[in-house]
């Protein structure tokens, strides 16, 4: 019934695009046809049946028919085949008005039934305008929910594309936000509007980007304010430096997105979330940066402004490395995957992290550098004094015991345990989550295309389900076998039990049949054998030339346009529908199989050459493809993961340790995702992609510090070492999800399903990845570092021979450099 809208949704090499393409082909000549769908209901809920209703249902026909015009055309000017589509709903209103006037004759003139009514005699079907009947015994209509009217016309010749779009957002617009209405509530749909739709829901995010921006310098600024107070190193430049935290990002986003539609990529809907994921991804380098540049004033206040920034990249400067280069490469694998909005979302969200990397260690890092040169010069003769550990003597216990906690061997046995419950938990999640892509999911909540699909899913479709059918090979239909196969063919798709009959089919066939029986009757009556009636009967009966009295005929006009014919004149393609019925066919999962039958059933005619439309087809087929998608990328993201981390840290140990907490956090995500009421779509198959690639930042950072301080100092214990890592990169990592969570929520002020799904995401990503960065990992370290000492060191020495027995089991690395020995930690 609506052609679907995929959005850029439907994975490349699906089916659906090549019946689209076939759907497009057959109206080639004269572009896609207009297509405009008006539900009208009553405002008060009461029967659409009631003659105030249907008066007022018949006057908005008139007014789309001849008031409303685009460059001097309204549909009664430019429609051709079916100009009569709608009148079903007029006779039906006829009879109502006769009945008005208490005529004595309308009995005899209309019987207002359903699906049939009669007019004089003649039956129209009601099913394709009324829906949400209910009948008397007799038959005739109780109550009406929903009347549907159909604009279609085929696009004037001096119109292009780009005209019959804005005649088609003319009416949605019209009757949506100008027609004043007393009755009935009418709601207008089309291929256009949905479009439009789709794009203000993304554009409406845009907006609250700034308000997601002061929200994250003000956390920025304040938490700064009280790390650098704590250390006595608060200026007015740390202002300065929160602020152009925030603004680095955000100047890479845009650099990025201009330089991708500079180079030719399309704009989509998806990629106004990444302002937000940039941000919140790039925010944390710039607090590693600050943080670190205040520990380095803390141990040596002399060095020079050269030799701090030095430092600090040598500190920071792999742990930065490391995020954004996997955070690079999850997106680069996620450009591959069959959705081209996922691969334009992945596309979008790479870039724009290689240029956040780069802006972070050159732009960012010369602010950082004009800002301590400033700060440096105002403290010149500020020194250490014996108050400044007592403002930190506090949390340097706490850090101490919680660290001797983590350490603990009773502590690694409840961490153990509370891990496989949390796995077991978050895996039957994953297993059970639902595979589920509606037209809902891509606009906002506010939009009218959510009451147009509710009605349509509830009322509309299990009442009418149509399938179109395109033949686009019947061959030489003369010979009686071929039309007997084609008949088969109709046969084949009217046999389904869901199916109404075939009188609410569409299969010009059997009217072009009677036709001609009935035209030949009249000529044998007339018993005129003249050359005129000769040639009629010599000419080929499915030949543009015979069938054109058949065309013209009032009644049958509307079969034009379901016919082709070729240079030749004869019949080369033509269209039919198919009804069903059903309560079921508004569920996704059950169009779906229907969806799989009827491809089934057409596959069975290869010579005709067969293919069906149906608007679900797009959505159907990404569903198809998602999961696998979703596993595979997910695998080939972690595989890179896990070779970023190896380089960085040439370490097994650690390295698995990285590996297992990445992998932990995204089935967290995942399983967790499932039970908050997320469906497996390609919008939470985008956050599964952006997921793994910003759960690398919590347990990167710890276990690369991790690895460090073994590196800097083989005879500390475990405990010391985490303690050494989390004073290193604990407060920053708070101040990144903490942030980033507050930031995300500015999305929730647009009621759309993509914000929902990022703000779950990032929330959970954020959770876990904390509770993993600062608890499970430094409890796994320090678990796997006992075990070893236990099991290889022949005796209970220091740790410096454990560590070392532990590089040579299960690390190929490079000896310290000198330049790493000189790092005081």
């Amino acid at each position: 019934m609506f052609r679907g809208n995929d959005g850029g949704y439907t994975p490349y090499g699906a089916r659906s695009l090549d019946e689209i393409d076939v759907f497009s082909d057959f109206f080639a000549s004269s572009g896609d046809p207009i297509a405009v769908f008006l539900f009208a209901t009553a405002k008060d809920n009461s029967s659409m049946a009631e003659y105030n209703a249907m008066k007022e249902v018949v006057d908005i026909l008139d007014i789309v028919g001849g008031n409303l015009t685009y460059k001097g055309q309204s549909f009664y000017t430019m429609c051709t085949d079916f100009c009569q589509i709608n009148e079903p709903v007029r006779q039906y209103y006829n009879g109502l008005a006769m009945r008005q006037q208490n005529l004595s004759d309308v009995g005899s003139r209309f019987q207002l039934t359903f699906p049939m009514m009669q007019v004089l005699g003649k039956e129209l079907d009601l099913s394709p305008n009324f829906f949400g009947v209910r009948t008397e015994e007799d038959g005739l209509v109780e109550y009406v929910k929903i009347i549907m009217l159909q604009i279609r016309a085929n696009i004037p010749k001096n119109w292009k594309k780009e005209d019959a779009a804005q005649y088609e957002r003319m009416i949605s617009q019209y009757f949506h936000f100008e027609y004043n209405s007393t009755y009935v509530t009418p709601l207008a749909m089309s291929l256009t509007y949905t479009g439009d739709e789709v794009v203000r829901t993304g554009l409406t995010i845009f907006p609250f980007i700034s308000v997601g921006f002061a929200v994250m310098t003000t956390f920025s600024v304040i938490t700064i304010y009280y790390s650098s107070s704590r250390l006595d190193q608060w200026t007015i430049h740390k202002v300065s430096e929160a602020v152009l935290g925030c603004v680095c990002p955000l100047l890479a986003t845009s650099s990025a997105l201009g330089a991708l539609f500079w180079c030719g990529f399309r704009f989509g809907t998806i990629l106004c979330v990444t302002p937000f994921l940039i941000l919140a991804i790039g925010v944390d380098d710039a607090y590693l940066q600050i943080h670190a540049c205040m520990r380095l004033t803390l141990e040596d206040g002399g060095m020079t402004k050269r030799e701090k920034i030095a430092r600090m990249l040598v500190e920071v400067g792999p742990s930065i490395t490391i995020t954004s280069m996997t955070n690079l490469l999850a997106f680069l694998v996620g450009i591959w995957t069959p959705t081209p909005e996922i691969s334009l979302f992945c596309a979008g969200n790479a870039v724009a992290i290689l240029f956040d990397f780069v802006y972070q260690i050159t732009m960012y890092t010369a602010i950082l550098s004009i800002c301590e040169n400033l700060e440096m010069r105002k403290n010149a003769t500020k020194r250490k004094d014996s108050g400044l550990s007592f403002k930190n003597e506090s949390f340097t216990v706490m850090l101490d015991s919680y660290c001797d906690w983590v350490a603990n061997a009773y502590t690694h046995i409840l961490v153990l345990f509370c891990f496989i419950t949390y796995l077991f938990v978050s895996i039957r999640g994953a297993l059970n989550i639902n595979i589920i892509l509606s037209p809902d999911k891509l606009v906002i909540g506010n939009s009218p295309l959510l009451q147009v699909n509710y009605l349509r899913d509830q009322f509309v479709l299990p009442n009418y389900t149509t399938v179109n059918i395109f033949v686009q090979n019947p061959g030489n239909l003369t010979l009686q076998a071929n039309l007997d196969y084609m008949n088969s063919l109709m046969d084949s798709f009217e046999s389904y039990p869901e199916c109404l009959g075939k009188k609410f089919s569409h299969y010009f066939v059997r009217d072009y049949e009677s036709f001609r029986e009935a035209s030949l009757e009249e000529m044998e009556m007339m018993e005129e054998e003249d050359e005129s009636h000769e040639n009629k009967t010599a000419l080929e009966p499915f030949s543009k030339q015979a069938m054109a009295d058949f065309l013209a005929w009032p009644e049958f006009q509307h079969w034009n346009g379901f016919v082709k014919f070729d240079k030749n004149g004869m019949l080369s393609r033509f269209w039919a529908t198919v009804s069903y019925h059903g309560e079921g066919l508004g569920d996704f999962q059950v169009r779906r199989r229907m969806l799989t039958r009827w491809r089934a059933t057409a596959d069975q005619f290869t010579s005709l050459n067969v293919s069906i439309f149906d608007d679900y087809a797009p959505f159907v087929d990404t569903l198809e493809t998602i999961l696998p998608a979703t596993i595979s990328t997910s695998i080939c993201t972690l595989i890179c993961m896990m070779i970023v981390c190896f380089l960085f840290m040439y370490n097994v140990f650690t390295v698995f340790v990285a590996t297992l907490a990445i992998t932990s956090i995204c089935i967290g995500v995942f399983g967790f995702l499932s039970m908050w009421g997320i469906d497996l779509d390609p919008i939470s198959m985008a956050c599964t992609i952006m997921s793994i690639g910003f759960s690398v930042d919590f347990p990167a950072h710890i276990t690369f510090h991790y690895f460090r301080e073994g590196l800097h100092d083989s005879q500390s214990t475990p405990a010391k070492r985490v303690a050494r890592s989390l004073a290193a990169i604990g407060f920053p990592l708070l101040q990144c999800g903490i942030s980033t969570i507050l930031f995300v929520l500015c999305l929730l002020f647009v009621p759309t399903y993509m914000g929902e799904v990022f703000v779950k995401t990032m929330i959970l990503v954020v959770t876990l990845g904390l509770i993993h960065g600062l608890f499970v990992v430094p409890a796994f370290l320090c678990a796997f570092t006992a075990i070893h000492h236990a099991c290889f060191s022949s005796s209970k020495v220091a740790h410096s021979q454990s560590f070392s027995s532990l590089a040579k089991l299960f690390s190929w690395r490079i000896s310290p450099s000198t330049s790493d020995n000189k790092i005081s930690v």
